[in-house]
């Protein structure tokens, strides 16, 4: 008799711890889920079961994808998701604004330049020369040639020249050469004491008067 081969001997153990090692997970896989399993031996039976027993729990897978999830997003607690860090505004520090100085009023052109006035007495009237002074006779002569009636159209009008305006402002009325002789020598007279011998500058300047 011919000794058995140690190949053809060891092939048989192997199957057989091979086949008890699966009924053996089968049997914790189906007491861990609560369910009835059917006996270990029918191998298409325990095909199913291996396959739902080696499907991980949904919770697990999506613990899963939550680590995995967190690891992606950089976080270092698995399943957190992590938002991105906005950064902080800068607060900057209010700047006060420099306090307003007082500016010092200035006194005004006018203030500065005033002075004080000083009131000046008034002028006393001149003295009315007398109508026989011959510088009448000699003013009549130059303005007009002695004639009280002259009118020459140059709006100057009578033996003293007079203009109309002037003439009313002395108070009298109508035109100059329409009054009487004494009437223009009043007038004359009157005008030179307020007015001075200016009245009638080229005469008087020829005469000497002024």
């Amino acid at each position: 008799m011919r000794n058995p081969s140690p190949r053809s001997f060891v092939r048989p153990l192997s199957l057989a711890a091979v086949l008890s090692l699966g009924a053996a997970v089968v049997a914790t896989a189906a007491a861990s889920s609560g369910t009835t399993e059917p006996a270990p031996g029918a191998t298409a039976a325990a095909t199913p079961t291996t396959t739902a027993a080696a499907a991980p729990p949904a919770n697990t897978v999506a613990g899963s994808a939550a680590a995995v999830r967190g690891t992606t997003d950089g976080s270092s607690h698995p399943g957190v998701a992590r938002h991105a860090a906005r950064p902080e505004p800068r607060i900057r520090p209010q700047l006060r604004a420099p306090a307003e100085r007082p500016v010092p009023a200035r006194a005004s052109r006018s203030t500065r330049r005033t002075r004080p006035r000083v009131a000046r007495a008034p002028r006393a009237p001149r003295a009315l020369i007398p109508l026989s002074d011959p510088v009448w006779a000699r003013l009549r002569r130059c303005e007009s040639g002695g004639r009280y009636d002259i009118n020459t159209g140059n709006g100057f009008y009578g033996a003293y020249q007079f203009l109309p305006s002037t003439w009313r402002g002395l108070g009298y009325p109508g035109m100059p050469h329409h009054a009487p002789p004494h009437v223009q020598d009043a007038a004359a007279q009157k005008l030179q004491a307020r007015s001075g011998w200016g009245q009638w500058p080229a005469c008087t300047r020829r005469l000497g008067l002024r």
